[in-house]
């Protein structure tokens, strides 16, 4: 009986419908002797149509599949015997002989039956000839069709899918290539690279290693939907502390994404873990610390804003790790979580800079951790002398000025006394310095940022222009320039930067004064000494500073300050009428302040050809900013006046001349 029913499904192999016939199935079941009531009175036959058929399907599919030349079906279905001839006779050719379709399932039997009898290696040269049928057929094609599915079959029935690595990464780069070439996953054709979606890469059973590296290749074929994105976000909530990790290594990829101009995978995965990073707060603080890269890095530093009692709970881990780097990590991040600590939060940080210090091997380290006792009130007082003198030396780069500024509020004349003999050094750090001064809540503190400005002004004009008048902008912003003493002090600032004979140290200073500060006693100061500074100023580059800086603020400037300003700035300007426009051009508000300026009051109006074309085209209706950009363009000549030299008449002698 086996043997007739291995025949059975070797003739139906060849049949169209893949059926037996009536009068095959005669021959082997014949009724004589109870052969054809037997196998359908055990159901193993069903009649169908003009014969009979297996009545289950699997176990059909699986014994003609026992049978099939599987070289022979392929060479048919993917169109090989068709390309042999066009080689031969060079013949176009008309495709594949129509096989129908619900026939795939001997073949893709013949395919588990290679995967089940020799394995894995033996099952991929099959896999990579579908692979490269899928590749090069057109896709909507029969050949196109039969190779996808049976891709897709095969891979499913082979007992280990990581032996195929290599023809799963070169499926996934050419659906990323094509994703990207087309618009996106969704526009892949479904006959062809469209069926390869999320669900089957996740249902391989690969490893998540494996697995994640094809989705990395994968996620940038996302359009708008974006589902790989959603397979990478399943599997990161079904194993956070695997997955974590894994992600990390994705910050060094920049390959842009289709669905999301101006972004990258890298910035995929920064979303993508904060976004799930309550899953496992310390697994990713310590996956981020083991990458050690600069967008790890910058998600630590959100992490520290938007997590801090878990970034505190991290750097105690991390200062009492046996490894070095993360003590490194240790100290960076401790830093930048300070600010935000609350609760439990300073004592952890208080441990952390205790264990960095206790390491004397790790000098390189112990800026970092007194930085942090220093930055605390309650160990302030213990660790400050070792600060100061650490900070004096400029030998570590976590002893900013920024780290002593705490204590500038409890002990500011020592705290000013290291400052000020650190910049007296070479390199010292000039601005952060002054920054620091000026935003400093004790009058003795930007009292002394003040003198240390002048005193820098004095000695190094060059260098101190820029960090001075930052200086007296922060000055300005922070409103701490109440009571006689403060304004003062700015007055004697302004005063150096005006005995400067470089242009370019009083120009940052026109550009600080020309911007109006929200406290109203502040701005008094502001247009005080900006008026100061004009009423001595005859430097063009100056000059245009203050007012290319006017015109970027002029919607927050009160108008009748504006034209004051502009009657003081614009006579010692030789192209003034040409500076005016242009900047008018870029802010509507100063072109509107130009376009209204009061005929009968004082200041007159600034004039010239192109101011008088932009007031003519506002006057026939145009708006002022597109009229200034249009008088910008507009192409006028500049009229030389000059005197003639006389020449002399014919016959007279040169000495008339």
């Amino acid at each position: 009986m086996a043997g007739r029913v291995h025949e059975a499904a070797r003739r139906m192999l060849g049949a169209d419908q893949g059926g037996l016939d009536r009068a095959g199935f005669e021959e082997l079941f014949p009724v004589a002797g109870g052969w054809a009531g037997a196998v359908l009175a055990e159901g193993l036959f069903v009649p169908a149509g003009p014969g009979v058929r297996f009545a289950h399907g699997e176990f059909g599919d699986w014994l003609q599949g026992l049978h099939l030349d599987l070289d022979a079906a392929l060479r048919l279905l993917l169109g090989e015997d068709r390309e042999d001839r066009e080689d031969e006779d060079a013949r176009p050719a008309a495709g594949a002989r129509a096989v129908a379709r619900h026939r795939i399932g001997p073949v893709a039997a013949a395919l588990r039956r290679v995967a089940d009898t020799w394995g894995a290696p033996a099952l991929d040269p099959w896999l990579h000839r579908l692979w490269r049928a899928l590749d090069l057929r057109p896709p909507g094609g029969e050949p196109a069709w039969w190779a996808g599915r049976l891709l897709a079959a095969g891979l499913a029935a082979s007992p280990d899918v990581a032996e195929h690595r290599a023809l799963l990464e070169q499926l996934a780069g050419r659906i990323a290539e094509r994703a990207l070439r087309d618009g996106g996953f969704d526009a892949l054709p479904a006959d062809g690279l469209g069926r390869f979606g999320p669900a089957f890469w996740t249902g391989l059973g690969l490893s998540v290693e494996d697995e994640l590296a094809l989705l990395r290749r994968l996620v940038v074929a996302d359009g708008p939907g974006q589902p790989f994105l959603a397979a990478v976000a399943g599997r990161l909530r079904a194993d956070p502390a695997a997955v974590f990790p894994l992600l990390c290594a994705w910050f060094d990829d920049r390959r842009g994404l289709p669905g999301a101009p101006g972004r990258s995978v890298a910035d995929l995965t920064h979303d993508l873990l904060l976004a799930h990073r309550r899953l496992a707060l310390d697994e990713l603080a310590d996956a981020l610390a083991d990458a050690a890269h600069p967008g790890a890095d910058a998600l630590l530093t959100v992490l520290a804003a938007e997590e801090p009692s878990a970034l505190c709970r991290a750097v105690d881990r991390w200062s009492h790790d046996r490894r070095p780097e993360r003590h490194v990590a240790a100290a960076v991040h401790a830093l930048r979580v300070a600010p935000h600590a609350s609760g439990a939060g300073p004592e952890l940080l208080r441990h952390t800079a205790l264990a960095l210090l206790a390491r004397e091997d790790e000098p390189a380290l112990h800026g970092a951790a007194l930085a942090l006792l220093v930055g605390d009130p309650r160990s302030r007082a213990g660790y400050l002398p070792a600060a100061l003198e650490l900070h004096r030396a400029g030998t570590d780069g976590f002893l900013t000025p920024r780290a002593l500024a705490p204590a500038l509020e409890t002990d500011p004349e020592p705290v000013l006394a290291a400052l000020a003999d650190r910049l007296a050094e070479p390199r010292a750090p000039v601005a952060e310095t002054l920054r620091v001064l000026a935003d400093a809540g004790a009058p003795v503190a930007t009292r002394r940022g003040a003198e240390l400005a002048a005193r820098l002004l004095r000695e190094r004009p060059a260098l101190a222009g820029p960090v001075a008048a930052d200086y007296l902008g922060r000055r300005l912003e922070r409103a701490a320039v109440t009571g006689p003493a403060a304004r003062l002090e700015l007055r004697l600032l302004l005063g150096g930067a005006l005995a400067a004979r470089a242009a370019a140290v009083r120009q940052p200073f026109a550009e600080v004064l020309s911007v109006p500060v929200a406290d109203p006693a502040a701005d008094a100061l502001r247009c005080e000494l900006l008026d100061t500074l004009l009423a001595a100023e005859n430097d063009p580059a100056v000059l245009t500073a203050a007012v290319e800086r006017l015109a970027d603020h002029c919607a927050a400037e009160k108008p009748a300050r504006a034209r004051a300003v502009l009657a003081r700035a614009t006579p010692g300007l030789p192209a003034a009428d040409d500076l005016l426009v242009r900047c008018a051009g870029r802010s509507a508000a100063f072109a509107q302040l130009l376009a209204q300026w009061p005929q009968d009051a004082a200041p007159t109006p600034p004039d010239g050809l192109r101011l008088a074309r932009m007031r003519a085209l506002v006057t026939a209706g145009r708006d002022p900013q597109y009229a200034a950009a249009e008088a910008e363009r507009a192409p006028f000549e500049r009229v030389v006046r000059s005197t003639r030299i006389p020449v002399p008449e014919q016959g007279q002698a040169h000495g008339t001349l």
